[in-house]
């Protein structure tokens, strides 16, 4: 136990040829000396019973150096969570406040200056033909203004995640913008839904919510395909569409979509995901998203 199988022979022999030695120097008859008896018989024999008693302390100490490691861990989950609830939080007030911004400039501020340009051309029209033709798109535009201005509005709610789990929001998410726009959109979901912290599905339902408003508005897709797939430890999601597509290396990209990109990139960090693009013009858009599935407090 001591040494190492090579050592341990000539240790062994030691203690076996010490007493014969001792017979041979001092004779057969004679008394054996009590330092040759120490060396050979109660040396070693104390010293393995310190051996065995050192290695049972080491076992007992074991198990509580494996329990205190458990609650290691479990104390770094839980300062991880609680860095990831407050990073996304926030973040949350200033990722709206800027999507808030885009929403109302493309549709509300759009509109609102079709409608002036279109009251300025029918005060100067020389005809009342032209004039009602200018107050005919004055009327188009205040139709088209409410439309987004309700749609904006939507995008903003984020009851659909406290009422219902993430994978019905996203397929409500599917159905409305069928309803608004005429895209055809599928959301599908794969594996064990487990619900999540509350910072990472809201996380996933912008991520979706901001690709498919791109790839309708901008990209004029005519289908849309949102996946969601709950793998073990991780989370993904994916948003294919069948658009126009662009060159993400290019600094000249589609109206919107250099906004909507960097908005989604930095949510997906903040809760230290992946997010990563693949487009080509002419060849659609595909957004992938992956984050660490967090369980939700029970």
């Amino acid at each position: 136990m001591l040494f190492a199988a090579r050592w341990s022979i000539f240790a062994v022999t030691a203690t076996a040829v010490v007493p014969l030695l001792e017979k041979g120097i001092w004779g057969t008859d004679a008394p054996t000396p009590a330092w040759v008896f120490v060396a050979s018989v109660v040396g070693p024999m104390l010293y393995a019973a310190w051996f065995v008693g050192a290695e049972n302390d080491k076992r007992q100490r074991g198990p509580r150096r494996g329990q205190r490691a458990p609650r290691n861990r479990a104390r770094g989950e839980r300062g991880l969570h609680a860095q990831l609830l407050t990073q996304a939080r926030e973040a949350g007030v200033h990722d709206e406040r800027q999507r808030m911004a885009r929403e109302i400039h493309d549709t509300l501020a759009q509109g609102l200056t079709g409608i002036v340009t279109q009251l300025q051309a029918a005060d100067r029209a020389a005809s009342a033909e032209s004039r009602q033709r200018h107050l005919t798109q004055v009327h188009t535009h205040a139709k088209d203004s409410l439309t987004e201005a309700r749609r904006a509005v939507q995008a903003l709610r984020s009851e659909l995640l406290t009422d219902s789990r993430l994978p019905d929001a996203l397929a409500e998410l599917a159905r409305r913008v069928r309803d608004t726009s005429g895209v055809a959109v599928t959301a599908e979901t794969s594996g064990e839904p487990v619900p999540l912290l509350p910072e990472l599905e809201v996380t996933l339902y912008r991520v979706a919510q901001e690709a498919s408003a791109n790839a309708e508005k901008h990209a004029r897709a005519s289908r849309i395909a949102v996946s969601l797939t709950y793998a073990g430890n991780v989370v993904l999601l994916d948003v294919r569409d069948d658009g126009a597509g662009f060159d993400p290396a290019s600094p000249a990209r589609g109206e919107g979509t250099g906004f909507g990109l960097q908005a989604m990139r930095q949510r997906v960090r903040r809760v230290a995901g992946t997010f990563a693009l693949e487009s080509a013009p002419g060849e659609g858009t595909a957004v992938n998203v992956q984050l660490p599935a967090i369980p939700a407090d029970r």
